[in-house]
């Protein structure tokens, strides 16, 4: 067959089409903030390909065939599906009558594969730009599931030979009995991300009226440590993503502190802080923000709890720290931070020391 033909001068188009979609859509994504598994990529090899033609039995492959590139996202809550649909419908060229949503191909009694199914080309803009020479016109295609959606389909339809077919009834049930779980988790997963959305709104809707009375954790924290930032004007330095569940263990140190206020940390704060990291040029991020508050204010409870596991800076790489904690602590908590530091410096001498040749023990 004619198509059969042109494959061998398709397919490096088609692989230079996966690569460029893949990170187009990573960027969209990271972009509009939608936290996401993965965003993989993939191109038919020849022989898949002749295979679906066969198989299909496509009196027109070279029109028939949409997914020779394919992208899969891998979304973390059912509700971003919709978000991430949008910015494909907005980005691309979608050709509808291919594109699917396999949700609305399950009757009211019905559980099963659920995944949303986009058919694109890269569109009349991008086909003018010279990265895209060649490309125009190639279709590809775009799958949008959640965790549970692609545990689903990996288990009971792409994967596992076991799951696969017609069953006996009683198993036949229980598999789709377990289905129905995986959706009903799904969407309490979605759910309880939009409560944790709307808590986050809340909380800072306490913090611009004034009221601090909120109970310390991964979300108030951070919010609070922001909005003091930007309001102070301190440039907070940037930390990894998943911020939140990073911030634990400073939640479980500030417990161990004695605060579990928002309140209590804001009276933690000196009025001079911004001034002095200003003239020092000190800048850290939220977690040396926090913890150097309670360094300021009382080292030896805050290296006294056991689930400390950070160290001190060596002063001589770090000398704006030292200048920070000389004009903010106590003469007495100084004596201590200097003496916590020269013990913790002395240790990591010896554990380093190496004896000379003729040293005699």
């Amino acid at each position: 067959m004619d198509f059969e033909r042109e494959i061998d001068d398709l397919l490096p188009k088609f692989r230079r089409l996966t690569i460029s979609i893949e990170s187009i859509i990573k960027n969209l994504i990271e972009q509009n903030n939608i936290e996401y598994l993965s965003v993989s990529g993939r191109t038919k090899t020849k022989e898949c390909i002749i295979e679906k033609i066969k198989r299909k039995n496509y009196k027109d492959p070279k029109s028939q065939i949409t997914d020779i590139s394919g992208i899969r996202i891998i979304l973390f809550v059912e509700s971003d599906i919709d978000l991430v649909s949008d910015i494909i419908n907005q980005s691309f060229f979608v050709d509808k009558l291919h594109s699917s949503n396999k949700d609305d191909k399950l009757s009211l009694d019905q559980v099963g594969y659920r995944s949303v199914h986009f058919v694109c080309d890269i569109g009349k803009q991008r086909s003018a730009l010279p990265e895209f020479e060649g490309l125009d016109n190639l279709k590809f295609e775009i799958q949008i599931r959640t965790v549970l959606q692609h545990a689903w389909a990996e288990l009971a339809h792409d994967r596992s030979y076991k799951f696969r077919g017609q069953l006996p009834s009683s198993i036949q049930r229980r598999l789709y009995l377990h289905a129905g779980l995986l959706e009903i988790a799904d969407k309490g997963f979605s759910e309880l991300a939009s409560e944790i959305d709307e808590y986050t709104k809340s909380v800072n809707r306490s913090y611009n009226a004034g009221n601090l009375d909120i109970d310390i954790n991964s979300i108030s924290l951070t919010e609070f440590i922001q909005n003091w930032a930007e309001k102070n004007r301190y440039p907070l330095e940037d930390i990894s993503e998943n911020v939140h569940a990073q911030v634990s263990e400073l939640v479980t140190e500030l417990a161990g502190f004695g605060i579990t206020k928002i309140s209590q940390l804001s009276q933690l704060i000196p009025e001079n802080f911004v001034e002095k990291a200003r003239e020092y040029n000190f800048r850290t991020n939220i977690f040396g923000l926090v913890r150097h508050l309670m360094i300021i204010e009382d080292v030896e409870k805050i290296m006294s709890q056991k689930n400390v596991r950070w160290t001190f800076y060596d002063p001589a790489d770090d000398p704006e720290e030292m200048k920070m904690f000389e004009a903010l602590s106590s003469e007495e908590n100084l004596s201590n931070i200097k003496r916590r530091i020269d013990d913790e410096y002395y240790e990591k001498d010896q554990d380093h020391y190496e004896p000379d040749d003729d040293e005699i023990y």
